[in-house]
């Protein structure tokens, strides 16, 4: 019995320690998403007032914009209007 229960803790703490590894490592990636999160946040500025400028260009009678933003629409993508 007592053996038994050496090896239940043997196991619960091995596990344990297994767990508080995964956490960090979980922590540790988080935060390099985080990193990242600036750089997107530019970047998609940067294609909305690319397509922006494109839906001007294509309400203006660009035949290549508007097919361009047929495209994007055919892909599910929306482009917002700016006024």
């Amino acid at each position: 019995m007592l053996l038994g229960l050496v090896a239940l803790c043997i196991l619960l703490g091995a596990n344990l320690t297994q767990v508080f590894a995964t956490h960090s490592s979980l922590e540790q990636v988080i935060q390099r998403q985080k990193e990242g999160e600036p750089t997107i946040a530019k970047v998609d500025a940067q294609l909305d007032a690319l397509a922006s400028g494109t839906q001007r260009l294509a309400a203006g009678g660009n035949a290549n914009a508007a097919k361009i933003i047929t495209a994007l629409a055919e892909n599910g993508i929306q482009v917002k209007s700016s006024h």
